[in-house]
C-alpha cells in the first residue's frame, strides 16, 4: 500500500510518500523566512506561498521515494484544524491528485497526525496518553485504544508555543519564539524571576495566559525603570516555568488513567528541556516514552501519512 499524504495547516508546505508503514520520503518547505520579519503567521502570505510552493515539493518527494504518482493508492491531506486558506490549498491539491489518479481520498485531523508521528519508529503500547505542545495547541489526550482519541486536558487560553512567541517578541528576539528562547535559557541560570503556575489545581487543563502576562509585565517594569533584565536568566526561569507546569500536568493525567504509553508530540516537543523531563517522567513510572524524531515534531506530511496508513489498515 503506497499512500501520498499533504500536510499545509500553517506555514509549512510538505508532502510525503508512505509505503506499507515505512516513509519513503518526507519533504518539508518551511516559510517561517518569509513570516519572521512579521513576527508571526500571515495567513494570506502562508496560502499563497503554498500554491507557489507544492509543485516543487511534491516532484521532489516523488523522486526521492523512487516511485511514480501511478504507483500510490490513496491521497491523504490534512483536513483540520489549521488556518482556513492554507487548509484550502491542500485540499484542492489532493482533490485535483485524487480526481487525476482515480484514487479515494482521505481527509485527516492535524492533531491526530502528530501523535501518531510517534508511531513512525515505534510500536505504540496502548492504552496511552499523548501530551501535544505546539503554537497553536495544548492538549492532553487519552487513546484508549489506537485510533482512539479522548480531549482529557487542554489549554483555557493560549498554548505553550504561542506563549513562546509572545515572550520573545517582548524581549526583542527573533521569530519563532521557541528555539531562541532554548537557546538563551541553557546559556542562563534559574532562580532569579518569580514566575506564576496558572490554574494549578487538580484539573488537567493549562493555562498559559497569566504566565505570558507575568513574564511581559516583568520585562515592562525593567523597562520603566530604566534596569536591564538578564536574558538569559530570564529565558531560563520562563522555560522551567514551563516545564513545571505540563511536568505537573502530565503526573496527574498519568496517576488518573492507566496507561502503558506516553506519547509526546507537537512542534514545541523539539525543546530539549521539555524532552528531557519527559523522558525522566516515562522511566519514573515505568512507562513507554515515545517522542518522535526532530523531524516529525514540526508540521510534516509523514505524520499524516502514518494516520493515514492506520486508519486504512484497521477499517
Amino acid at each position: 500500500m503506497i499512500i501520498l499524504a499533504i500536510e499545509t495547516s500553517c506555514d509549512e508546505t510538505s508532502f510525503s510518500i508512505l509505503k506499507d508503514g515505512k516513509v519513503l520520503s518526507n519533504v518539508i518547505s518551511s516559510q517561517i523566512e518569509q513570516h519572521t520579519k512579521y513576527g508571526g503567521v500571515i495567513p494570506e502570505l502562508a496560502s499563497r506561498m503554498h500554491f507557489e510552493n507544492f509543485d516543487t515539493v511534491l516532484e521532489e518527494a516523488i523522486n526521492t521515494s523512487k516511485i511514480s504518482l501511478e504507483d500510490i493508492n490513496y491521497i491523504a491531506y490534512t483536513a483540520n484544524p489549521g488556518l482556513l486558506g492554507a487548509l484550502h490549498v491542500g485540499k484542492i491539491i489532493a482533490k485535483t491528485l485524487s480526481d487525476v489518479l482515480n484514487i479515494p481520498l482521505i481527509p485527516l485531523n492535524h492533531l491526530h497526525g502528530h501523535i501518531y508521528a510517534g508511531k513512525i519508529d515505534n510500536n505504540i503500547v496502548f492504552p496511552a496518553i499523548a501530551l501535544l505542545i505546539s503554537g497553536g495547541h495544548t492538549q492532553l489526550i487519552y487513546l484508549k485504544e489506537n485510533l482512539n482519541f479522548e480531549i482529557i486536558g487542554t489549554t483555557k487560553d493560549d498554548a505553550i508555543g504561542e506563549c513562546f512567541d509572545k515572550v520573545a517578541r517582548e524581549l526583542k528576539l527573533s521569530y519563532p519564539g521557541g528555539p531562541i528562547i532554548e537557546k538563551k535559557a541553557s546559556l542562563g541560570k534559574v532562580g532569579d524571576y518569580d514566575l506564576p503556575f496558572p490554574l494549578n489545581d487538580d484539573s488537567l487543563d493549562f493555562s498559559f495566559s497569566g504566565l505570558k502576562s507575568a513574564a511581559i509585565r516583568i520585562i515592562r517594569n525593567h523597562e520603566k525603570h530604566n534596569l536591564e533584565i538578564n536574558t538569559k536568566n530570564f529565558c531560563a526561569d520562563f522555560q522551567e516555568k514551563c516545564t513545571e507546569i505540563l511536568y505537573s500536568k502530565l503526573t496527574k493525567a498519568i496517576k488518573k488513567y492507566q496507561v502503558k504509553s506516553l506519547i509526546l508530540a507537537g512542534g514545541v516537543a523539539a525543546n530539549k528541556s521539555i524532552r528531557n523531563m519527559f523522558v525522566k517522567l516515562a522511566s519514573q513510572h515505568h512507562l513507554q516514552g515515545i517522542i518522535p524524531k526532530l523531524e516529525y515534531c514540526t508540521d510534516n506530511a509523514a505524520m499524516i501519512a502514518m494516520l493515514a496508513y492506520e486508519t486504512v489498515v484497521n477499517k
